[in-house]
């Protein structure tokens, strides 16, 4: 594949380690887990390797401003405001927030946002379902005042934030050589970035793996349109034609919805940390893994399979207070 150009924020490539203790404990496949929760610590997780391809888009245009949104706390937008300041480019953040105020403290994601010095603005769910009208209001703001902005949407999941998982599957494919094949490339899916550019690359490479996303707060219908914009997009950028088949996405783990975690699915994560030593964010990743476990439990994984669960990171939120319990 042909790749536009990427500043190199990522520390790449990231392990690729068989969970051995997990995969003993819940009987099921011999799980993998592909560690993107390493591409760095104040950076660490999925999203930096989307930031790679729009921070180096921006730094070509001149821009000295990012300007984008997600929730309060927004793995991403985490991301781009540390990945920004040893650039010398300002952050503007659009947060999504219950009542369109500031949160009554600040940790995780958030408190790291504030310490980069992003410029952090509250809007209601909404004012965030129009959040593409109020990132164009926020680059224009800026361009009054005299800067140039580069807008990057939630996630950055668009059609040039999606090379950075397009990319991280090549890398993959070169770690798997030699390994029994892969059943499933498992994550949480939620903006359809990382997912779109998964399945773009594994198409390319014909690859057996199947891309299979944990839907951590949306139905299946609404992933599958995004990732159905994104591809579109791209096809238009690059001239080739898109996938010719959906990812597998997987929406019965939704559970209370974003961000929300019931007791029995925080059991699962904890238990798998402490089999792993790894850290799961209860909104993305612990959720997919529970979903993961469901799966194995339901019998769609079996013994003689080999299964990646792509740990793509948010390691931050672990730290949240308030997440909310069934």
């Amino acid at each position: 594949m042909r790749l536009p150009d990427r500043l190199p924020l990522a520390h790449l490539p990231t392990p690729l380690q068989r969970m051995d203790r997990l995969s003993e404990a819940w009987g099921g496949p011999t799980i993998w887990a592909k560690r993107d929760d390493l591409t760095g610590f104040e950076t660490s997780g999925n999203k930096i390797r989307k930031l790679e391809f729009h921070l180096a888009a921006a730094a070509a245009a001149g821009a000295d401003t990012l300007v984008t949104c997600g929730a309060a706390q927004s793995n991403h937008c985490r991301a781009t405001a540390l990945a920004a300041a040893p650039l010398g480019m300002a952050v503007v953040a659009l947060l999504r927030t219950p009542d369109g105020a500031p949160p009554s403290r600040s940790e995780g994601n958030h408190l790291l946002m504030e310490m980069a010095g992003a410029d952090l603005r509250y809007l209601t769910p909404d004012g965030y379902a129009r959040r593409d009208e109020a990132l164009e209001e926020a680059a224009g703001e800026v361009r009054a005042g005299g800067g140039t902005p580069w807008v990057i949407p939630e996630g950055a999941s668009d059609a040039l934030g999606m090379w950075g998982y397009a990319a991280a599957v090549e890398e993959l494919a070169a770690q798997m050589d030699g390994l029994p094949p892969m059943a499933a490339l498992w994550h949480a899916a939620s903006s359809g970035g990382t997912t779109a550019g998964m399945a773009w690359a594994a198409d390319r490479l014909g690859l057996d793996a199947a891309v299979a996303g944990c839907c951590i707060g949306e139905p299946a219908p609404d992933v599958a349109a995004r990732i159905e914009a994104i591809w579109a997009e791209a096809a238009e950028a690059t001239g080739e034609a898109p996938p010719g088949q959906m990812p597998l996405l997987v929406d019965d783990h939704v559970g209370l919805g974003y961000g929300k975690a019931t007791p029995g699915e925080l059991a699962v994560q904890a238990e798998a940390t402490r089999l792993t030593g790894m850290l799961l964010d209860p909104a993305y990743t612990g959720k997919a893994l529970s979903g993961l476990k469901a799966e194995i439990d339901a019998g769609r994984y079996g013994p003689g399979d080999h299964v990646v669960f792509w740990h793509t990171g948010g390691g931050f939120a672990t730290f949240q207070e308030g997440f909310h319990a069934g």
